[in-house]
């Protein structure tokens, strides 16, 4: 009987072609028509270091990555070393050179967990039929499809597929996946453990990383301009958008630092033109003057922050969500902000475009929390959400600031005919003046102040998953719901309360959950739990149950299962 789900997991140093290796598998497998989930590991080198690319497939939708998988490939020493414990019962090692000595620990892991090991030349095999040493990666990758027990024809056919258009031997490549599929190596007792689940569909899914899916969303949102600076892992917006810009006829522009692209997103979206910009850390950091300045000015501004993991530099190729009270409380001053979170690629594209459409109605800044693990990962999914309707309210009025009941004023763009106003980042009245009058001053940040309550009237509740019923609720945002939603499928005993909308904060579902004397267990891939510090500032409930990870990676549904079995 064949599982629902397996892993595989390629390892190596940067530079050896693991992603594309990855890459090729998982386009390979959703022509299956199989769900997959990929996500990649590396250090923040050029070359050298360990890295690692994980495919994990099911035939259901898959949203994170397990803790084991059932065949390893190995590209370098140091990379076996460091991901043979994991590799899972009667699975399979392939190492790609040599044989090696096996550390006692490990000779008996490997006896104690049937594991085949396979020493596979690649590189050698590559050059034998005529290709170069990069083709190894084809090589490795037919041996790969013939443990999986699949049509060579489907692998050969993908790959030429993705690389159609470059300057490549098509039918070397063919040859050098071929030469791995057939090689003599195989034994059919590689793949009795190793079964791919029987597919539910017929078709193939989407593959989209979690960027691919924030910039189409920001396309079909109706932005039509993107200033940007390199920072990972908001930096494949940047390439994304440069890339497409010819296609999408956009204004591209990479900025000469993250002040300058942030101005610039500001001064697009002040004269009605949908703005982007995206960053990490530091970066957002810079912006955060302009954020205050479109706060106290009330001009629509959206900015993409991925977050990773640490302060200062940190891991900057590793996850993490500690930027919570950055986003929800970084600048100088009081004004009104909205912080919205994705959680994979469909949140990503359906969130960008809501942000534009909050920051356009209540004229203020909205900060869209991503993770790297999002950013990068790529889902399957059947298909992206209906696109939002755009909203867009523009009305000519004698007060560019005029004092209102909701904080919303009237706003038009400035042009030939219509009423001038002096828009400023001074105190202003309700025409755009400066002022110092103490109940001008008052009455204008009281009027900003409102626009926060009209928008938690509109934003909606947090999404209960899994059993309405369950003693235990974890609570969480962002890329936690991905490891609860893989783990409710294998535990209905448990339930999910995941936030998208981190400021303005709905928090009436978890006093009521408090109330009824459920478990609640609070999720944060942080140190210090910023996100139950929000909670606790907001409401007064603090939630005393924590699990906290703060090390780079993700969570995953192994570390969850051992969570609620400890």
């Amino acid at each position: 009987m064949s599982s629902n789900r397996i892993a595989i997991k390629f390892g190596g140093a940067s530079g050896q072609g693991i992603n594309t290796a990855g890459r090729m598998l998982t386009q390979s497998i959703n022509r299956t028509g199989l769900f997959t989930f990929s996500s990649r590991e590396y250090p923040s080198l050029i070359k050298g270091g360990v890295a690692s690319y994980q495919v994990d497939i099911s035939n259901k939708e898959v949203f994170s990555s397990k803790r084991k998988y059932q065949i390893l490939s190995t590209m370098s020493e140091e990379s076996l070393h460091k991901y043979l414990p994991n590799l899972s019962e009667n699975g399979v090692l392939i190492h790609d050179g040599e044989e090696i000595e096996f550390t006692p620990d490990e000779e008996i892991h490997i006896k104690k967990n049937n594991l085949h090991v396979i020493y596979l030349n690649s590189e050698k095999i590559a050059l034998e039929n005529g290709g170069t040493e990069i083709m190894g990666n084809a090589v490795l990758l037919g041996f790969i499809w013939k443990i999986l027990k699949q049509d060579s024809q489907i692998l050969v056919e993908e790959v030429l597929e993705m690389l159609s258009g470059k300057d490549i031997d098509t039918e070397t490549e063919t040859k050098c996946l071929l030469a791995g599929f057939n090689h003599p190596l195989y034994r059919d007792e590689l793949s009795e453990g190793i079964q791919l689940p029987i597919p539910t569909q017929t078709h193939r899914s989407l593959l989209v990383t979690g960027n691919e899916a924030i910039a189409l969303g920001a396309l079909a949102a109706g932005m039509r301009v993107y200033y940007g600076y390199p920072m990972t892992p908001a930096s494949s917006l940047l390439k994304f958008f440069g890339d497409t810009a010819h296609e999408s006829k956009i204004v591209f522009k990479q900025a000469e630092n993250e002040i300058t692209a942030a101005l610039m997103s500001m001064g697009s979206m002040y004269m009605g033109t949908r703005a982007l910009t995206a960053t990490s850390g530091g970066g957002f950091d810079l912006m955060i003057e302009t954020i205050s300045c479109c706060g106290m000015s009330e001009t629509p501004f959206v900015v993409v922050l991925a977050q990773r993991i640490g302060a200062g530099t940190g891991l900057p190729t590793w996850t993490g969500s500690g930027d919570i009270y950055t986003a929800v409380k970084g600048g100088h001053g009081d004004f009104p902000r909205c912080v919205i979170s994705v959680s994979d690629a469909t949140s990503c594209f359906s969130i960008i475009q809501k942000a534009f459409n909050i920051a356009d109605k209540y004229q203020l800044p909205v900060i869209v929390l991503s993770e790297k693990q999002i950013s990068e990962a790529i889902y399957s999914v059947e298909g992206l959400p209906k696109v939002e309707k755009m909203y867009r309210d523009l009305k000519p009025s004698e007060k560019r600031y005029e004092i209102t009941d909701s904080g919303i004023s009237p706003r038009w763009i400035p042009s030939k005919g219509l009423q001038p106003y002096l828009h400023t980042s001074d105190e202003h009245t309700e025409d755009g003046h400066s002022t110092e009058d103490a109940e001008e001053v008052k009455a204008m940040s009281e009027k900003r102040a409102r626009k926060i309550l009209a928008l938690k009237t509109e934003i909606p509740e947090p999404t209960l998953y899994g059993n309405p019923n369950s003693d235990t609720v974890f609570i969480g945002y962002g890329s936690t719901k991905n490891a609860l939603l893989d783990t409710i499928q294998i535990n209905e005993n448990i339930s999910y309360l995941h936030f998208e909308y981190i400021f303005p904060l709905k928090a009436d579902k978890i006093l009521k959950f408090v109330q009824e004397g459920k478990r609640v267990v609070l999720l944060e891939n942080n140190q210090s739990g910023q996100f139950g510090k929000l909670i606790a500032e907001e409401t007064g409930l603090q939630i005393k149950e924590m699990y906290l990870k703060y090390d780079g990676r993700s969570f995953s549904v192994d570390d969850i299962l051992d969570y609620l079995n400890r």
